[in-house]
C-alpha cells in the first residue's frame, strides 16, 4: 500500500484489558518508536503511550497501565513483522465520527 501526502490516518482496533480500542495512527506511532531504537521494555511503554497521545489519542490516567501492555504486545508484533510495510488483506470501514477523514481497519496487528 503506498503512502501519499494525502493518506487518510487509519484507526487500528487492538484489545485492552478485555475491551476493543481503536487508537489513530498506530502504525505511524510504532514506526516513530521503532525509530529510537528504544529496547528497555518500560521506557518502550512510556513512548508508545506517548507516541499515540501525541497523534491525538486520548487515554485516560487509570487506563494507562492498560494501554501500555497491549501496545507494547502489538509493538513486538509489529517490530518482529518481516516486512513491516506488507500486511494481510484487511477490511475497512468507515468509523461514525464527525471526523470523515478516519478510516477503520481491522487485521493489520492482529
Amino acid at each position: 500500500m503506498g503512502r501519499s501526502c494525502c493518506a487518510k490516518p487509519a484507526v487500528r482496533i487492538i484489545e485492552v484489558a478485555k475491551f476493543e480500542a481503536g487508537i489513530v495512527g498506530l502504525e505511524q506511532a510504532f514506526w516513530n518508536v521503532v525509530r529510537m531504537g528504544i529496547e528497555d521494555d518500560s521506557r518502550l511503554r512510556e513512548e508508545l503511550l506517548s507516541a499515540i497521545r501525541a497523534l491525538d489519542n486520548y487515554v485516560s490516567r487509570s487506563g494507562e497501565s492498560h494501554y501500555k501492555e497491549a501496545l507494547l504486545k502489538k509493538f513486538r508484533i509489529f517490530h518482529a513483522a518481516p516486512h513491516r510495510t506488507q500486511f494481510p488483506p484487511r477490511r475497512e470501514a468507515v468509523l461514525n465520527s464527525k471526523r470523515s477523514d478516519v478510516k477503520v481497519c481491522y487485521g493489520h496487528l492482529a
